[in-house]
């Protein structure tokens, strides 16, 4: 079978391959007429641009580079269902770069991205600082920080309110009565994870409640550090009577852990978990959560990140979405 190429595009439409090139690259004005017979040619043909060649002239690969710390997690894959539809919409395509929370091979991709030419970076970095998405910055490649953020940040940062969402989650146990309360409170050099601890720690402090340091397990996001959390906390000879959890993954974790301790919640321990996942429906008991915007936040930083490409004089604020508090039947 052979190659179709631009030239049998040029001879079907009747045109140049200069004005092949210019339709699909949209590097010159061509008459609607025109383009539509070299679209018709194309449709007809079969024809593929060569993206690295188109890439040469238009000085633009139109690949979006997403950097994610798991995509095992639902919450990402839904942060990368809102930014792939907002690309494909664009007529751009998604890299998607796992880190698994490593900082070693959060670098490796960025170099990746950075030799692979992407028009532009969404990162939720596992970085504490700019150094690495720093490098990507210098070349003039757009880049918007996606969940998480670092004080020394140079780009926007597209997430919520954690603060104020674990605040909401926390002061709802106080309100039904529950004064021992305990967090599952995550990686703390991540900015989410911190944020969340904040929040949790203003609510029991407004409230005139204890923290205490034995009830306050930082640990990594998985679904194993959650289930020995929860039952290092429910081990402890003063244990607490509800507990804040940071992830959705510590959530589940948790919940796993008290199933095999022959706990049971909410009788034995109340949670509120933070992020809002089919799953929190469907366990017993279904859980009282946090919610975030997250089709909705994916969505912001991919509009975020082509308006910088389309408008380099542009100045492009951050956006910080709010938390909703499901009540269900976990407390």
């Amino acid at each position: 079978m052979r190659r179709i190429t631009m030239a049998n595009v040029a001879e079907r439409a009747g045109v140049s391959k200069a004005t092949v090139s210019h339709v699909i690259n949209e590097t010159r004005f061509v008459e609607e007429a025109t383009k539509d017979r070299v679209r018709e040619a194309i449709r007809t043909l079969g024809y593929r641009p060569n993206v690295a060649a188109r890439s040469l002239t238009t000085q633009r690969t139109r690949i979006i580079g997403l950097i994610v710390s798991d995509v095992t997690n639902t919450f990402f894959a839904e942060l990368m269902r809102g930014i792939e539809d907002v690309l494909v919409d664009n007529g751009y395509s998604l890299m998607l770069c796992n880190t698994n929370e490593v900082l070693e091979r959060e670098e490796y991709y960025i170099d990746v991205l950075l030799r692979q030419g992407v028009d532009g970076i969404i990162a939720a970095a596992t970085s504490q600082d700019w150094d690495s998405l720093g490098e990507a910055a210098k070349l003039n490649i757009p880049i918007v920080m996606l969940d998480r953020t670092f004080d020394n940040a140079e780009s926007p940062y597209v997430g919520v309110n954690n603060h104020h969402g674990a605040y909401l989650g926390t002061r709802h146990l106080i309100d039904i009565g529950y004064r021992e309360i305990g967090i599952l409170s995550g990686f703390q050099r991540l900015s989410t994870m911190r944020e969340r601890l904040a929040g949790y720690e203003q609510a029991l402090t407004e409230a005139s409640l204890p923290l205490c340091e034995d009830w306050c397990i930082d640990s990594p996001l998985t679904i194993e550090d959650g289930k020995r959390a929860m039952q290092h906390l429910m081990s402890l000879a003063e244990r607490p009577r509800a507990v804040f959890i940071s992830n959705n993954l510590l959530s589940l974790g948790a919940l796993m852990g008290l199933r095999e301790m022959n706990l049971s919640c909410p009788a034995d321990v109340a949670i509120v978990g933070f992020d809002d996942h089919p799953w929190a429906q469907v366990s017993d008991p279904p859980l009282t959560v946090v919610r975030q915007p997250t089709y909705a936040i994916g969505e912001t930083a991919a509009l975020k990140v082509l308006k910088a490409l389309n408008d380099g004089d542009a100045i492009i604020p951050s956006a910080l979405f709010n938390c909703q508090l499901v009540l269900r039947h976990s407390c």
